[in-house]
């Protein structure tokens, strides 16, 4: 009985960190344990191979909430301890990284980098975020042909962290979780050291600050009252 009890508890456990919408439910404490169990009983029931009750699923689920805490207070942490701003006016070019391209890029950044605001390569692309108002230039210059993507009327969101991002798993997963929340698209996303840099409509710029802005003041309060407490 015990190892079967194990096996359903390391069933759910695979399930729920495959999920970040169950994990976020569970370690928000709105969970609905109930409708939960019911979503992943098929799951559980081919893992481990028959079928399990409702009710041990259930309580598997609960075993896992005392499991978050660690690790959601380290996240709060670094929460605490970052500032959000936003930079309205900017666009994104997407090129194809080739040789030739590579030797262009060289000279684009010489000749553009007080307007550019970030670059990621990739293993097949380039994207360079930069100020809206040289993008159409910009974009000419790299070639036309050579693009994959070129979008105008965006807003970066950059949060700027302590270095301790670098080594705290969920930092930036709890971002992205308050703009799906709200209904937000990301329409680009990456990191530079301490920076989360995140894109989005300039439509949406204002309530993606707020929630963020929200999320760190909240983050800040939390860390506010365990001190306090010890």
């Amino acid at each position: 009985m015990t190892n079967i009890s194990h096996s359903i508890t390391g069933s759910v456990k695979e399930i729920v960190n495959n999920n970040i919408f169950i994990q976020s439910s569970i370690r928000e404490g709105y969970a609905n344990y109930s409708a939960i169990a019911r979503k992943i009983k098929p799951l559980v029931d081919k893992k481990v191979g028959f079928d399990v009750s409702y009710q041990s699923i259930v309580t598997s689920l609960k075993r896992l909430k005392p499991a978050t805490p660690n690790s959601r207070k380290d996240v709060l942490m670094v929460l605490a301890d970052s500032d959000v701003s936003v930079k309205t006016g900017v666009a994104k070019i997407t090129v194809e990284k080739t040789r030739a391209m590579m030797i262009k890029f060289t000279e684009f950044v010489r000749k553009y980098v007080q307007f550019i605001i970030h670059v990621s390569l990739a293993t097949s692309a380039i994207t360079i975020i930069l100020e809206e108002g040289c993008s159409e230039e910009a974009y000419n210059f790299l070639g036309r042909g050579a693009s994959l993507e070129f979008r105008k009327g965006l807003a970066a969101i950059i949060v700027s962290s302590t270095p301790d991002i670098t080594d705290v798993p969920g930092c930036a997963i709890s971002l992205y979780e308050k703009l799906f929340m709200v209904g937000i698209n990301i329409e680009d996303t990456s990191s530079s050291y301490t920076d989360t840099i995140i894109l989005v409509k300039t439509e949406d710029v204002g309530r993606a600050f707020v929630v963020l802005n929200d999320l760190i003041n909240e983050a800040r309060r939390e860390v506010r009252m365990v001190f306090h407490q010890t």
